[in-house]
């Protein structure tokens, strides 16, 4: 995760309903001469990494989760019905993407199209190279960042069009069908996900 810039912080525990606080000073190692405002550089790249870590997870669970419940249904549902979920589940599938042994570096066939799992481990591996010196975050690293970043909210947004328009019109035809409506939140069952495996949540 992202580390603690040199200050005064104070812990807190909170346990059977009680909260104990603690002081805590850190201090940098006095072998290391990188300037404060480098340091700022550097922990503000690598909480930006972990957020798009932790919403890139949460989303690719949430779609995960989606397509489980669309294979449970397809199953049972017929007609334009049965057309409607496997488009969903298609949308579903672009989005959640897969991970891949080499994801850094551009691949001979070009750039590809970012999903939610590789949007994950960029900012997993962006993280780590934030986390390899005590400096500010090169010009290259810092412009990949706002790439990732763009790109995540772009994919979001894709999500969150179809979680507000696309699955309550689906579950409402489900359910004419007697069949069960589709919760975006519910949470994922692992042994039903797919391509889940190395996906990161810091």
């Amino acid at each position: 995760g992202a580390w603690a810039l040199p200050g005064t912080y104070t812990i807190k525990l909170t346990a059977d309903g009680k909260q104990l606080t603690q002081p805590l000073t850190v201090k940098m190692d006095p072998r290391i001469k990188t300037p404060l405002p480098e340091l700022q550089a550097q922990a503000a790249v690598q909480a930006g990494a972990v957020a798009g870590m932790n919403r890139s997870y949460e989303a690719l669970s949430q779609v995960q989760s989606v397509r489980a419940q669309l294979k449970e249904s397809a199953t049972k549902a017929k007609g334009k019905l049965a057309e409607s979920l496997e488009d969903l589940d298609k949308q579903c599938a672009a989005l959640a993407g897969a991970t891949t042994s080499a994801f850094f570096g551009t691949p001979p066939t070009g750039k590809q199209p970012e999903n939610f799992s590789t949007l994950n481990q960029h900012f997993g591996h962006l993280l780590g190279i934030a986390d390899s010196a005590d400096a500010a975050p090169t010009t290259q690293a810092s412009d990949v960042y706002n790439e990732l970043n763009t790109e995540l909210n772009t994919l979001l947004k894709r999500w969150n069009d179809l979680k507000q328009n696309t699955v309550p019109k689906l579950s409402s035809e489900l359910q004419k069908a007697g069949l069960a409506a589709i919760d975006s939140k519910k949470p994922l069952d692992h042994e039903m996900g797919e391509g889940g495996d190395g996906d990161d949540e810091p």
